[in-house]
C-alpha cells in the first residue's frame, strides 16, 4: 500500500507555500449530539433521526469535501466537579448517539464523500468491529473509514465491566495488536474468493477463505471474517495523532474518496 502523509496544519498556508497542482483536502469533524440546540439557528424537530446530518453531508459532497468524521465517546462524563450536571445541563458530550448507524445512513445518501466513524478498541471485540467496518464499506461502495481510539476516561471503561482503563502505553500496545488482528480478518478472504458460478452452484471458493488463527498478547481470534472482502480490501483506517506515532499503526492509512469536478480520486492520509 502506498502511504501518503498529509500533516495537520496549525494555520492556513501562505499563498507562496502552496505549489501548483497541490490538492486542498477538506474534512469535517462532528458528532451525533444535540449540537447548538438552544440558539435561534438551532435545528428544529428531533436531532436523532439523522436527517440534519444527511443534509449536511450532501451539502459537503456538493462542496467537494473529502470526508465527514463522526466522533464518539462512551460515557456520560463526570469530569467537571465529579458530577454529570454540567454535561447534561449543557449537552456537553452527552447525550450522544452511536455513530455507526448514522455512518451507514450518510453513506447510503451520498456517492463520493468519505464517511469515517470513531470506534474504540476498548469497546468492540475485534471480530465485531471488522465485520461492521466491512459491512458499511460495502454499503458505501468503498468510502468507509475507521477512526481508531482507545477511549480516555475510566467512566467509559466502567460501562464495559472494568474498574479503570489500562495505562496509556498499554492501551496503545493493545491497539497496535488490535489493528493487526482486524487487518488480518480483512485479508481472510482472497480478492477472488467470490466466484458466483451459477452453472456449478458455487458462490465462494472455500479454498480462498482462510482462518487466521491469531494469538497475540491481548487478543485471540480464529477467523475467517464472515463478510466478503471489503471494496477497499482493508477498510480505511485513521489513527489519532498519538496513536499514529506507533510504528504498526503508522503503516495503516485512511482511505477516502475526493470529489474533484467530474473526476474522483482516492487519497490516503494519517494525521
Amino acid at each position: 500500500m502506498c502511504l501518503r502523509l498529509i500533516p495537520t496544519l496549525s494555520r492556513a498556508p501562505l499563498r507562496d507555500e502552496v505549489t501548483d497542482g497541490e490538492a486542498l483536502h477538506l474534512g469535517w469533524f462532528t458528532n451525533f449530539t444535540p449540537g447548538d440546540w438552544s440558539s435561534p439557528f438551532s435545528v428544529e424537530g428531533s436531532h436523532w433521526d439523522g436527517n440534519f446530518y444527511v443534509d449536511m453531508a450532501q451539502a459537503m459532497e456538493r462542496a467537494c469535501f473529502d470526508y465527514i468524521m463522526l466522533e464518539d465517546t462512551l460515557m456520560v462524563s463526570e469530569a467537571y466537579r465529579g458530577t454529570a450536571e454540567a454535561t447534561l445541563k449543557y449537552a456537553l458530550l452527552a447525550p450522544k448517539h452511536d455513530p455507526l448507524p448514522l455512518a451507514a445512513l450518510i453513506a447510503a445518501a451520498t456517492t463520493h464523500l468519505g464517511v469515517v466513524s470513531t470506534m474504540s478498541t476498548m469497546a468492540y471485540p475485534p471480530f465485531m468491529l471488522a465485520r461492521l467496518a466491512s459491512t458499511i464499506d460495502h454499503i458505501s461502495g468503498g468510502r468507509f473509514g475507521w477512526n481508531i481510539v482507545t477511549s480516555g476516561e475510566d467512566s467509559a471503561a466502567q460501562n464495559f465491566g472494568m474498574e479503570a482503563l489500562p495505562p496509556r502505553e498499554m492501551r496503545y500496545e493493545m491497539a497496535e495488536e488490535y489493528v493487526e488482528l482486524v487487518c488480518r480478518l480483512f485479508d481472510s478472504w482472497e480478492p477472488d474468493a467470490v466466484v458466483m458460478d451459477r452453472e456449478r452452484g458455487i458462490y465462494a471458493d472455500y479454498r480462498k477463505v482462510h482462518p487466521i488463527h491469531f494469538a497475540g498478547k491481548f487478543f485471540k481470534c480464529r477467523g475467517p471474517l464472515n463478510t466478503v472482502r471489503s471494496p477497499q480490501e482493508t477498510a480505511g483506517l485513521r489513527a489519532g495523532r498519538r496513536l499514529a506515532t506507533r510504528p504498526r499503526l503508522r503503516r495503516e492509512s485512511l482511505r477516502l474518496h475526493r470529489c474533484d469536478g467530474q473526476r474522483h480520486r482516492r487519497h490516503e492520509t494519517v494525521s
